[in-house]
């Protein structure tokens, strides 16, 4: 469990000194940015522990602007980021979705819903705190992972990312964002073919389409998200709190909205086939393969 619980004026007496099981937080005074990174050793799927540091860390964050300990920390952008060399993220608990699937449980199948709408909702209205958010991404992200990574204001990806909603593959949807934030960035046809063809996509690729804003050369992602965040320094970081704030205004993505899909995919999944039930738990081996410590030796 986070330290960080329940305790905010805690939580806010010792940022950036915060410890969650899954994520690690980093303060640069340089670019004034708090960076929540995803531990090298945390699992590759958003657990509902994972899930619930990320509420804690949000929570904290709020707290730590109530407070008076803002003017001595001041933040600007909030960058997601994984210190995995290989993986940003692999998206839901598909060990989980299966157990529940096949047990029938459609209640703890909607309570992980609602906290990955938490997260959701979280990431996409930048907290409800006056913040430019960044999401940096390397190696694979996927599925879940690719919709927590849209709904940040600004994607800055490595080349060799690969990015992607692959769940048509077992008959479902991307039911935790993507099919909002997609069609607000792309418009709904384009974010139709893109959920509906399943394809895992480069960084270059995702550039074109305008769904990432900057490619960072091979090895200089944290280096490329740095000199973005200087760039133009506090007058450009003005402008693009500007634009993102009337972004959210005129395009919003509502609590409500993602309860609704969020809602439409339990039900679906909960009808999907023996054969796509089998497909799932295939995935589910392949990433423990990802996560077993030969394969974490091969990534270090």
């Amino acid at each position: 469990m986070s330290s960080c619980v329940s305790i905010a004026s805690a939580c806010a007496e010792s940022f950036p000194k915060w410890s969650f099981e899954n994520i690690e937080i980093d303060y640069q005074w340089e670019t004034r940015s708090i960076w929540m990174n995803y531990r090298a050793d945390a699992p590759h799927c958003y657990t509902r522990r994972m899930l619930q540091d990320a509420i804690d860390f949000s929570e904290s964050l709020r707290a730590l602007f109530a407070s008076g300990q803002i003017e001595r920390w001041q933040v600007r952008y909030f960058v997601m980021a994984s210190n995995k060399p290989d993986v940003f993220s692999l998206g839901g608990d598909l060990a989980t979705f299966a157990a529940l699937i096949r047990a029938g449980d459609r209640a703890e199948l909607r309570d992980y819903d609602y906290a990955c709408v938490d997260v959701m909702h979280g990431l996409t209205t930048a907290f409800d705190l006056p913040l430019v958010t960044v999401s940096a991404v390397r190696g694979q992200c996927m599925g879940g992972g690719f919709e927590g990574a849209l709904a940040t204001d600004f994607l800055i990806a490595e080349e060799g990312a690969r990015l992607g909603v692959p769940e048509i593959a077992f008959n479902t949807f991307p039911g935790m964002g993507a099919v909002s934030f997609l069609a607000r960035r792309v418009g709904a046809v384009r974010a139709e073919d893109i959920i509906a063809g399943g394809a895992v996509y480069t960084a270059n690729e995702l550039g074109d389409l305008e769904l990432v804003d900057v490619v960072a050369p091979k090895g200089a992602l944290r280096e490329t998200v740095r000199a973005w965040m200087l760039d133009g320094g506090e007058e450009r970081w003005r402008r693009r709190r500007i634009l993102t704030r009337h972004r959210k205004r005129c395009f919003p993505v509502t609590r409500e909205e993602l309860t609704r899909i969020v809602e439409i995919w339990t039900d679906c999944s909960l009808e999907i086939s023996e054969h796509d039930l089998r497909h799932m738990e295939r995935l589910v081996a392949a990433q423990r393969r990802l996560t077993s410590p030969a394969a974490a030796r091969v990534g270090a």
